[in-house]
């Protein structure tokens, strides 16, 4: 078989979706292992709680430009393995067979998780942010890459249960404002939704020939997209400092949240791929069909499960609702030490990789612009997460190792890395 249908097919899955690690919306918030809800000031806050702007000690004006964080994590194989699997032509039998070998029997999955805060700012008591979010999953049944990869054997039964992926795109619009009420800081976040688009794909038929025929087996892979979809959300917020080294901070996103998804004038692609593909296949040609087959969803003329696909693609797609609460206590003049608990409060598949999870972390700063950051944090399962971060002058790094546990004896590992640019004034608020 050609390298170009192995590629093929992994490409067909990220257009269904990239998808998800746990992944911080600030450098400094990766850096401290996302132990940072206490100890947010500023734009930083707007985005996690926005009573903190309220606190003492936080700047006349701040803001953040461009920040970029992703998360990737693989199931059983490595990303090196990943790309041996897109370039396999150039492996020997053995090491296809080891590299098989690694994907357990339920099948490899990739996860990724986008968030791009493009801009966030706070002046006094008031912030406001624009945020861009995309997450999802993809799973290839182990089935499905032996046969990309050493074609159709006549009598296996090839599954296809555990082959399909999601994805969400949205923009976040925010406005807040905080106030403080004796020792107790209030903060409210105002949000408009205005979504992307989502995508539910999968393999929806394996159609084995068998002899007389030349033996073969046709594999079709279909991808639903809706786009569109808007709403309101409300976030809520409170903060205190009992000392004025200690810090208390705990929210709720998405109180109240109105947001839909557009699920109306659904398009469809499908491409089949057949033993011409596999011995002969061309990776454009391939993708070529699977754009060029774009039309409206008709129900009517739908397989079964193709419109058992269409009826899954909006479920548990309601937007994440978030408990965040933390602690941070400025132990030294330069030293910040700092916990978290973070928990989702419903089902969603926009909700990111860990349920929940519980932080700490640790900051030092070693210059007046230059600070360094470690944390660690757990899903209180078999899920762990190591960071490191770096400030130096305007520009803050974050990154992180995670591990989430094993399914069949093989573990899923990835990468979360955060970049971006923020200032912030050198008087401060009352």
């Amino acid at each position: 078989m050609k390298t170009s249908v192995v590629g093929a097919v992994c490409a067909l899955a990220a257009l269904a979706a990239p998808a998800a690690a746990q992944v911080p919306l600030t450098p400094r918030s990766l850096g401290m292992g996302g132990a940072y809800v206490a100890a947010a000031r500023g734009q930083e806050a707007m985005l996690l709680n926005p009573a903190n702007i309220a606190l003492p000690n936080n700047p006349h004006w701040s803001f953040g430009i461009p920040t970029l964080s992703a998360g990737f994590s693989l199931l059983g194989l490595s990303y090196g393995d990943f790309w041996d699997l897109t370039d396999y032509g150039g492996l020997d039998d053995g090491e296809r067979e080891a590299l098989l070998d690694k994907i357990p029997d339920s099948g490899t999955e990739l996860r990724a998780d986008v968030q791009a805060p493009l801009v966030a700012l706070t002046i006094r008591r008031f912030g406001a942010a624009l945020t861009y979010h995309t997450i999802g999953y993809h799973t290839l049944d182990r089935d499905i890459v032996d046969l990309l990869l050493n074609d159709y054997q006549i009598g296996r039964r090839y599954t296809i249960e555990n082959t399909g992926g999601f994805r969400a795109s949205y923009f976040d619009v925010a406005a807040g404002y905080a106030h403080r009420f004796g020792p107790l800081a209030v903060g409210v976040t105002g949000h408009y939704y205005a979504g992307g688009g989502m995508t539910r794909a999968a393999v929806v038929d394996v159609d084995t020939i068998l002899p007389p025929a030349t033996p073969d087996a046709r594999v079709t892979y279909a991808g639903l997209q809706s786009e569109g979809g808007s709403g309101f959300g409300l976030d809520l917020g409170v903060a205190m400092q009992p000392r004025p080294e200690l810090t208390l901070s705990a929210s709720v996103s998405n109180v109240v949240n109105t947001f839909e998804w557009d699920t109306d004038g659904l398009q469809l692609k499908d491409v089949t791929l057949d033993r011409n593909d596999y011995e002969t296949g061309d990776l454009e040609a391939v993708l070529t069909r699977f754009d060029e087959s774009e039309r409206e969803y008709d129900a009517a003329a739908a397989s079964d499960t193709v419109r058992a696909l269409a009826a899954d693609l909006g479920r548990d797609t309601d937007l994440p609702s978030v408990l965040r609460a933390g602690v941070a206590w400025q132990a030294l003049s330069k030293t910040l030490v700092s916990a978290s608990y973070q928990g989702n409060l419903n089902e969603s598949r926009v909700g990111g990789l860990w349920e929940r999870s519980l932080s700490v972390g640790w900051q030092q700063e070693l210059l007046p612009l230059v600070s360094i950051r470690a944390g660690i944090a757990s899903n209180l399962d078999d899920g762990s997460l190591l960071s490191g971060g770096l400030t130096l002058g305007p520009l803050n790094l974050g990154l992180a190792r995670i591990s989430d546990g094993e399914v069949d004896g093989r573990g899923r590992k990835g990468w979360v890395a955060t970049a971006g640019l923020s200032a912030r004034s050198g008087s401060v608020m009352p």
